[in-house]
């Protein structure tokens, strides 16, 4: 049975060659697309899956709040925190600290940078983790022990044994490797080859540390993760310890005027739901799941309303073997099998057409997600199933409604060619035309406006002078080393031509510097301080990066006042700090980041950040060392301006890697997410018009064929050409001007919705819909007239022989 059902299939599809091509299309587009889009939200998905948690890990994060009401969020813990807690809290069952480390190994006379984090004895209590060697009861309990990789094991060592080895990091701390990771099976937001031990980091100055963990309560510079026990919620145990810092630290609150709450998060939901990196690994965002999950589903649906539509449109034509299958003995329930049948053909070859697309489009769409997918990703188990049950419920979404239709037709209206379209059958398809519409017109109007705002960001003042700048990048060099030679380099830079300035500095506009510091302005009370980016720089800062003075002056070289005291701050800073106008900043006192001085300028105000977020308050003072070093130049020949400082480097910072961006392009780095947005609005946009246009061609050629022997008529009795496409197309443009209608206000509801997280931010003008009216009614038009004109122009005395 199920053999007569597919070979009357593909008869019919193969006697149909244009409706099956369209519909084939259509769904192998749809599918397509949704495939790739379904990977790497399974990706997304998926991190932090490998812990078994079960609810139980958490990070505890940190909300601090001014006596304003500003906030801000952290993802990190004061130091006191983790020892209250494990102390304080039975329903805790582990509880570890960890924090950022970027060590630099030195290698059989190599340098490697290898992702790692300080942690203490208790980090397999907590995560679980699993050591292929070693102890993991012992393996982080001592000063300078040291965990590695699978895959750091394989790239230092080979087959060789690496458990009791040295290794020798930051040029002159040697590690004893103690332990060797289980590679994960899934990603995790804490993203790592290495751990040394916490102890470690403790050891250079034991006192101090304890001086923090004692005191430091707003030191919110630590990680601590909890294990809770069995049956404890991250949810109840939030509600006890909440206002732990408040309690517990009542010194450090009166001290600082700061508030300080408490949060326990899932770890499964931090990469999704925190919107917090630990510095190492990006964070993903839900709502970008969402986002394109919902893009996938609605290119689909279009897929499947033009199977449906053509499928529909083609009845007629079907009519006579239907009744003559009833009259032959066939039920309704046979001929609905057999048209499911039908559907399952072009679903099966569609999504086999998919896959081997998707296999050809990975490497692009890794490229463009950041995505390490493989060919084996797309084969595995759980993968091949979800795409096939995607197929099984495709084909009934696609199929039942046509088998319906199809299977109820009266065999005695068919066979005596009484049998027509029915009115609420036409009304359907029209609906359906109307409906892929929207959503192609929704994803052209959302493209205008994503592309709009990128432009303005990109086109808008910054305040600073982001071209021709050099940054050169010195975090992976030993902080002594960069420290005591940042001089030398930037004396050296100097020298030649070209160059027009340099400056050493711990962040540039794009990068954030200390943030989250804690301000004492003069003026207020202890209890009124105000949160403030931190950024210790030298005296080129201003004039390398082209920043402009409201008021006051620049840092001077070689002042021993400036060098300690005096700070640079922004206008948003003298606003928060209650000064008023910037006039009245100069020689206010400000104690900030270690610093108590006083301001001597005001700088205009600047984009540190994107136009995603308001200019907040930045403060500039002397520090020592650099993170980065931006290089102002003059030269046309940007080329050579690197291999100069690229020279220079490699005789002072002898080894290290030479890592350098235009200032330009890491700024725009910023911007990376709303560029995916651009360009999925944008293939999205392109896909559902190709495919609505498809459906709508389909259509059309349906059209023209069933009204041949009108068009006949007409020609004889004197229309144009242009009387017949017109009368023709103006069914299906008015279709299309309705779904502009309702696409219109849908689409402004919801791009106004998005631009209310910028800052900085366009209006939505009514040209933007006109445009995309208009491109949607030009490419109807095109689709349809093109059939239009191909039926108009044939001689009328053959449409009307044909009888």
């Amino acid at each position: 049975m199920i053999k007569n059902y597919l070979k009357t299939a593909w008869r019919n599809a193969t006697r149909n060659r244009t409706h099956s091509i369209i519909s084939l299309t259509s769904l192998t587009l749809g599918l397509t697309f949704f495939c790739l889009i379904i990977l790497w939200v399974k990706d997304e998905l998926s991190y932090d899956k490998g812990f078994k948690s079960e609810g139980r890990i958490c990070r505890v994060e940190t909300t601090t709040t001014t006596k304003d009401g500003s906030s801000t969020s952290m993802a990190t813990a004061g130091w006191p925190v983790g020892r209250a807690l494990a102390s304080e809290y039975p329903e805790i069952e582990s509880l570890t600290y960890m924090s950022n480390w970027s060590p630099i190994i030195s290698y059989k006379g190599a340098k490697f940078y290898e992702s790692a984090f300080y942690a203490d004895k208790n980090f397999f209590n907590v995560f679980g983790n699993e050591l292929l060697e070693g102890y993991a009861r012992t393996a982080l309990k001592e000063p300078f022990s040291l965990v590695i990789s699978e895959s750091l094991k394989e790239k230092y060592f080979g087959n060789g044994e690496a458990l009791g080895k040295i290794l020798m990091l930051n040029d002159t701390v040697p590690y004893k490797i103690t332990g060797i990771l289980k590679t994960p099976t899934t990603p995790s937001h804490l993203k790592f080859d290495m751990l040394g031990s916490f102890a470690s980091r403790l050891a250079g100055r034991p006192q101090d540390w304890e001086q923090e963990f004692s005191s430091g309560w707003f030191d919110i510079n630590v990680y601590n993760y909890a294990r809770l026990k069995k049956g404890v919620t991250p949810e109840a145990l939030t509600k006890k310890v909440r206002d732990l810092v408040l309690r517990d630290g009542k010194a450090a609150v009166a001290a600082t005027g700061f508030k300080s709450k408490l949060f326990l998060r899932p770890v499964e939901d931090i990469y999704l739901y925190s919107g917090m990196s630990t510095g190492v690994a990006p964070v993903g965002s839900i709502k970008l799941v969402n986002l394109f999950s919902l893009i996938a589903l609605f290119i689909l649906i279009i897929a499947c309303l033009n199977y449906i539509n053509l499928t529909t449109a083609k009845s007629v034509e079907r009519a006579k073997e239907i009744g003559i299958k009833k009259v032959l003995g066939s039920n309704r329930g046979k001929l609905i099998s057999q048209f499911l049948a039908e559907s399952a053909l072009f679903c099966i070859a569609a999504m086999i057409i998919s896959i081997l697309i998707v296999l050809f489009l990975l490497p692009l769409f890794n490229d463009f997600t950041g995505k390490t997918l493989t060919d084996a990703t797309l084969f595995s188990k759980d993968n091949i199933l979800l795409i096939l049950g995607i197929v099984l419920v495709i084909i009934p979404v696609a199929g039942f409604y046509p088998a319906m239709v199809l299977s109820s037709y009266k065999p005695i209206k068919v066979l005596k060619g009484t049998f027509s379209h029915s009115g609420s059958g036409n009304l359907l398809r029209k609906a359906l035309v109307i409906t892929q519409f929207v959503i192609s017109i929704s994803f052209i109007l959302s493209t205008i406006v994503i592309w709009k705002q990128m432009n303005f960001m990109q086109k808008q003042d910054l305040g600073f002078d982001k071209d021709k700048v050099l940054l050169v990048n010195t975090t992976k060099v030993p902080w002594v080393l960069r420290n005591g030679n940042a001089n030398v380099f930037k004396t050296s830079i100097m020298r030649h031509s070209g160059i027009a300035n340099v400056s050493a500095c711990w962040a540039v506009p794009g990068r954030t510097g200390w943030g989250s510091q804690f301000a004492y302005p003069e003026g207020k009370t202890k209890d009124q301080g105000v949160i403030v980016e931190y950024i210790p720089v030298d005296n080129n800062y201003v004039k390398t990066l082209g920043l402009k003075f409201n008021t006051g002056r620049d840092f001077i070289a070689g002042s021993a006042e400036d060098q300690q005291q005096n700070l640079i701050i922004n206008e948003a800073a003298a606003k928060s700090f209650g000064w008023g106008n910037a006039e009245n900043a100069i020689g206010k006192k400000l104690s900030t980041s270690g610093k108590d001085g006083k301001v001597i300028g005001v700088l205009k105000d600047y984009h540190q950040h994107g136009l995603q977020e308001q200019i907040k308050p930045v403060v500039l003072g002397i520090g020592n060392g650099a993170g980065v070093f931006a290089v102002r130049y003059n030269s046309a020949d940007p080329q050579n301006v690197i291999k100069t400082v690229k020279g220079d480097w490699n005789k002072i910072f002898k080894g290290y890697e030479f890592i350098y961006k235009f200032m330009d392009d890491d700024f725009q780095q910023q911007y990376i997410k709303e560029e995916k947005y651009e360009t999925l609005f944008g293939l999205a946009a392109f896909l559902s018009i190709l495919i609505a246009s498809l459906g709508l061609l389909g259509l059309a050629i349906y059209t023209a064929q069933k009204r041949i022997k009108e068009i006949g008529v007409r020609k004889v009795l004197g229309a144009s050409v242009f009387n017949i496409t017109a009368m023709l197309s103006l069914d299906f443009l008015q279709l299309v001007l309705a779904a502009i209608l309702i696409a219109s206000p849908l689409a402004w509801y919801a791009m106004n919705k998005w631009l209310q997280n910028y800052a900085y931010h366009i209006s939505l003008s009514w040209w933007i819909f006109l445009v995309a009216a208009g491109i949607s009614l030009l490419i109807a038009a095109i689709t349809v007239s093109f059939q239009s004109v191909k039926a108009a122009i044939v001689n009328p005395v053959k449409s009307l022989r044909s009888e």
